[in-house]
């Protein structure tokens, strides 16, 4: 367990919503935490249940989608460590928005509804994480909306990967390298698009010289990529 919390430790510390607490602060937001395990294909949190809990990934992956009446599933976002998510239901009291399964191995630190709530009073920087953070997601919803009115596959795809930019781009030798690993399936089941048109425009763009992938399979985008998606 020792070794868990020196990697929530990190994570928190890492966070986007948590960095800005000191180390007396952050060991009062742990000590708040349950940590669970979940295996691959695990699903636990259903779009439609009441939700009690916040969660945040301490390491592994999950896909967070939405289901139509035929149960055709289209995945909304992918997450990774670090990042968190079911804040939302416990902040406006309504149900869960969407469904959540790990992708792999995973290990989420959550946070009950009562403690979420005491963070939030007790933490003001905390508070203002939080609201930055959900900013942050109502502008993320609203690159989704323009994606999903395009037609062309690449205006779709760039706006995807401009969105992952924003979150997990790493500026590395003049490149700007995605530090979450997505595969063609990922990326077509949250373009709508099938996997065959996202290989072709992702082969086209590598000849193109616009992105490569690194030893990792990461994607790695030259500086040109974002100057020129307009006109994608």
């Amino acid at each position: 367990m020792d070794r868990q919390v020196k990697m929530l430790i990190g994570v928190l510390k890492n966070s986007r919503v948590f960095s800005h607490l000191s180390d007396e602060e952050l060991q009062h937001v742990i000590s708040r935490v349950q940590i669970r395990e979940y295996s691959k294909n695990s699903k636990f949190m259903h779009e439609g249940d009441t939700n009690n809990f916040m969660y945040l990934i301490v390491y592994g992956r999950v896909k967070i989608s939405i289901f139509n009446a035929e149960g055709k599933e289209t995945i909304v976002a992918i997450r990774q460590g670090g990042d968190y998510f079911g804040e939302m239901s416990l902040i406006d009291g309504k149900t869960n928005s969407a469904t959540v399964c790990a992708m792999e191995k995973t290990l989420i630190a959550v946070i009950f509804k009562d403690d979420f709530c005491h963070l939030l009073h007790s933490q003001p920087k905390l508070l203002f994480g939080v609201m930055r953070e959900l900013c942050f997601r109502l502008r993320e919803a609203n690159e989704i909306i323009e994606r999903l009115s395009y037609n062309k596959a690449t205006q779709k795809l760039g706006l995807l990967f401009k969105n992952y930019i924003n979150r997990y781009g790493k500026k590395d030798n003049g490149s700007i390298v995605l530090t979450i690993k997505l595969t063609h399936q990922d990326i077509a089941d949250m373009s709508g698009l099938v996997r065959e048109t996202v290989t072709a425009t992702i082969n086209q763009w590598k000849t193109d010289g616009y992105l490569s992938t690194n030893e990792d399979g990461l994607f790695c985008f030259s500086p040109s990529f974002l100057e020129n998606f307009p006109i994608l």
